[in-house]
């Protein structure tokens, strides 16, 4: 029995005959795919970390006209503009049922792009959720991003850059009239970079920007390129011309493609503890640490343990308003002063002044909400 495959095949492309199996237009040939073998592990492993935004320690769904703010753990938005704008969280259920989507919404427009403007969400990708990519190397596997968009018709772009951002790999995506204001999925292919260095280790991996206003000292081509922070094409619209222009970010996957399909495995939301597990590697609020202080003096510590391990052996340490802290004995309650606090190698080690000297057995406790830690990249 023959079958009557396509003429002219794109990249990706597939085919099924009735009766037969499903095939997959490699560039070369057709690919044969049984659907149990249609993605391997390692592709089906979505490669960003809270890409359906359920996780949003800091911030909550607070919105903000904030640059660098997280609306969600390991999302924030970068721009310079002379207009005003605000992210957030926004609790609005994705057609994949997932529960949140990144907000980007213009508060004030700015309808003349300088070239030094631009606008962007951003995410940044650990070198050794990436190391199997082989970027950098003769090896580079092609990669596949998809993810749900919605926003006013235009042209946008996504950019993905390597730690030292002096390789970008371009590609632009277009909201039809038809489609605005309507969820989106958009489906791009990116082949592997075979030049360039990419970590592969606690470092940056890949940053990935999507470009909402490009001005033109942030605008590159289509495709792999050098340069330093691009943002967009020239073909890109300036999405922040309007007030009251909203853009929405969900369902984010990015997935090796070792066969070259072409496809993104089916979306999987991802289990909320997990996810979380995954969010504190990055940033946290601190658990309850508390330790026996001396039971004379006017000095007390504080050591805890922090679990999961964090990105880095020493992140930064970011003490809240007062009352944060907790020092108390047999006889009274103390008020302190911080003197220093610090991590190191998961654990936090805070040390502390009471105001006066204390008799009888103390402990010290640090509030857990009040204390921010971070090992963002």
């Amino acid at each position: 029995m023959g079958f009557n495959f396509p003429n002219a095949p794109s990249l990706g492309q597939s085919y099924k005959p009735a009766g037969g199996y499903q095939y997959v237009w490699d560039g070369v040939a057709w690919r044969v795919l049984e659907a149990p073998q249609l993605f391997a592990t390692a592709q089906s492993r979505n490669r960003i970390v809270n890409g359906a935004m359920q996780i949003s320690q800091e911030n909550g769904s607070t919105p903000s006209a904030t640059a660098n703010w997280y609306a969600a753990d390991q999302w924030s938005v970068s721009f310079v503009s002379t207009g005003s704008i605000s992210t957030g969280r926004a609790a609005t259920v994705t057609p994949n049922n997932s529960k949140y989507r990144y907000q980007f919404y213009v508060a004030t427009g700015d309808a003349s792009l300088a070239a030094t403007e631009y606008a962007m969400i951003q995410h940044k990708i650990e070198g050794i959720r990436t190391a199997d990519f082989g970027w950098g190397t003769a090896s580079a596997k092609q990669v596949v991003l998809r993810f749900g968009w919605k926003s006013p018709a235009g042209t946008y772009s996504v950019n993905i850059a390597n730690s030292a951002s002096n390789r970008n790999y371009l590609a632009n995506f277009t909201i039809s009239a038809g489609q605005a204001n309507t969820d989106t999925t958009q489906t791009l292919v990116i082949p592997g970079d075979t030049t360039g260095t990419w970590l592969t280790d606690t470092g940056v991996g890949c940053s990935l920007y999507f470009g909402i206003a490009a001005g033109t000292n942030y605008q590159g081509v289509a495709g792999w390129q050098g340069g330093s922070f691009l943002v967009g094409t020239s073909a890109n619209t300036n999405g922040i011309a309007t007030t009251g222009n909203t853009f929405e970010l969900f369902d984010v996957g990015l997935y090796l493609d070792p066969d070259a399909t072409g496809r993104a495995p089916q979306w999987q939301m991802p289990d909320e503890a997990e996810e979380l597990r995954a969010c504190q590697r990055y940033w946290r609020l601190n658990e309850d640490t508390r330790a026996v202080a001396p039971a004379t003096g006017t000095n007390f510590r504080a050591v805890g343990p922090l679990y999961p391990p964090m990105r880095t052996a020493v992140p930064a340490v970011a003490l809240g308003p007062a009352p944060n802290y907790h020092i108390w004995s047999i006889a009274n309650t103390a008020v302190v002063t911080i003197a220093g606090n610090y991590s190191v190698y998961n654990t936090l080690d805070f040390a502390g002044t009471l105001a006066t000297t204390q008799t009888g057995q103390m402990a010290a406790s640090v509030t857990p909400a009040s204390v921010k830690i971070n090992a963002r990249m």
